[in-house]
């Protein structure tokens, strides 16, 4: 795969830097802003660079902190066929949690279970533990119909 121009790379990385301090103050509208104009940036195929993994993360994570779990969702499923971000533990549980949130428990257990099979409990340290809860239902539920019995 061919690397971005530099100029285009460093007007990302700053772009993007912006976001990030944004986010981390809960200016959520402003580092959407910044993630836009990063994403803007990346040539066509957009979806073919690296960046637009992170960066679709990236904007995925805004929306999901303003619970807007329906673009969030959109935005993450996009980054899965992005460069490595179906093998992304952080953009298969923001997926998951989208998908929880608006009530596709199946779709919802899938992604939740790929974050865990990939990041391990570690990747949900910091989140409300109803995800965590249900991706423990969910694996439970699943031991318990392949082998016919409850186990505790």
């Amino acid at each position: 795969m061919n690397r971005l121009p530099t100029d285009i790379s460093k007007a990302i990385d700053e772009l993007c830097r912006k976001g990030d301090q944004f986010a981390e103050i809960d200016q959520f509208d402003d580092a959407i802003e910044n993630y836009d104009r990063a994403w803007d940036l990346l040539p066509d195929p957009k979806q073919h660079w690296p960046a637009a993994t992170w960066i679709l993360m990236s904007l995925g994570d805004a929306y999901f902190a303003l619970s807007e779990y329906a673009i969030a969702a959109d935005i993450l499923m996009e980054a899965i066929d992005c460069p490595d971000g179906g093998e992304n533990p952080f953009v298969l549980l923001r997926l998951g949690q989208c998908l929880l949130e608006l009530g596709q428990l199946d779709k919802a257990a899938n992604s939740l279970e790929s974050a865990f099979r990939r990041g391990g409990e570690t990747i949900f340290q910091d989140e409300d533990s109803k995800y965590i809860d249900f991706v423990k239902t969910q694996l439970r539920i699943m031991q318990i119909s392949q082998t016919g019995e409850r186990k505790s």
